[in-house]
């Protein structure tokens, strides 16, 4: 049986890169920090088994409740976390190609949207998207960047899904 899921689909992480950049606060992200926030734009229901939540994260704990569980159930988020690293890679290079990445933050490890502008299109598509009226996207996409990253509080650790014994804590 043939099974579709965006986690899968090239093109469905493009229009997350460009969704995510188009409505956070913040001028750039890191390409780190934006690997787990994609995870949990396609995976939100795994919020809840971040714990515990980082500090700018957790009084928004509420608003990951009401999440639905899907039917699927993920056994191994690490191996799908580095299987989606490998679309991400492919979108990242496909926006640099179309001139929608700024090639220059990008060789710093920074995500930021360039000077070209997004077809009329694909513009209402990101004001219409359904995603951007949720609660908990708006958490992952502004708040998520504001937590510490890296070490053994880090949200690295937290979540559980990148390695992260070796990070040079910043002091």
């Amino acid at each position: 049986m043939l099974m579709y899921h965006p986690a899968q689909d090239i093109n469905h992480c493009v229009y997350r890169v460009l969704l995510i950049l188009e409505n956070t606060e913040h001028s750039s992200l890191s390409i780190d920090i934006y690997r787990l926030m994609d995870f949990y734009t396609v995976f939100p229901y795994l919020l809840k088994l971040i714990k515990p939540l980082p500090t700018p994260i957790n009084k928004h704990r509420k608003k990951f409740a009401d999440i639905q569980e899907p039917f699927e159930s993920l056994k191994n988020t690490k191996r799908i976390m580095h299987e989606l690293e490998i679309l991400q890679t492919i979108a990242f290079q496909n926006l640099l190609a179309k001139s929608f990445l700024c090639k220059e933050s990008f060789e710093k490890g920074l995500l930021k949207r360039s000077e070209t502008l997004l077809p009329i299109q694909m513009q209402k598509s990101f004001k219409a998207a359904r995603l951007v009226n949720e609660e908990w996207f708006s958490v992952i996409i502004n708040e998520f960047p504001k937590a510490k990253f890296v070490g053994k509080s880090g949200i690295k650790a937290r979540t559980g899904l990148m390695e992260f014994k070796y990070d040079v804590e910043p002091k």
